[in-house]
């Protein structure tokens, strides 16, 4: 890394200690810092509850001139250190930024993009009460979060299951 690219505003990865993303979310808006924590919906439970997620766990993206910020983010109660690449703090192209901010909704989380399904693509079911079922795809219902199938091995039998407990087979 150039010495000048230190006096240029870029985007950076810092490092959080486990479970300590929320205290370095609090002292980055105190103190008033550019920064994205993108999340998701992770639906629970059998899809009966729904809860935010981080989209990267322990990681959150800070906008600075990383002379004039270094020591205050390095040495903050929560911070591990930055992510780094030859021994330097790595900066992030902006383009992987920008496509994470493309993707944010209105409430702050981040629309999630899979491959879409077609009529009659074989799926297994990775996770709840199904899990470990195959069966073939159907349609996508309303939400857009659930899908319906046959399950195969239960006559056939037409089920609604979330598309986070799905994997297509090949």
């Amino acid at each position: 890394m150039e010495p000048h690219d230190l006096e240029r505003r870029r985007w950076y990865l810092l490092k959080t200690k486990p479970r300590s993303e929320e205290k370095v979310l609090r002292f980055l808006s105190f103190a008033q810092y550019c920064y994205l924590f993108p999340t998701f919906w992770k639906t629970t439970l059998f899809g009966k509850k729904r809860e935010k997620r981080p989209l990267f766990p322990g990681y959150v993206f800070v906008y600075v001139k990383l002379k004039e910020a270094y020591h205050n983010l390095r040495y903050t109660r929560g911070v591990s250190g930055f992510v780094r690449f030859g021994g330097l703090p790595l900066p992030i192209p902006g383009e992987i930024i920008e496509t994470i901010k493309a993707r944010i909704r209105e409430d702050g989380t981040v629309r999630m993009i899979s491959k879409p399904l077609q009529k009659g693509d074989a799926i297994v079911i990775t996770d709840g009460p199904f899990a470990g079922f195959e069966g073939v795809f159907i349609e996508s219902l309303n939400d857009g979060e659930r899908i319906a199938l046959l399950i195969q091995g239960l006559n056939g039998a037409r089920v609604e299951v979330s598309r986070l407990f799905i994997s297509t087979v090949r």
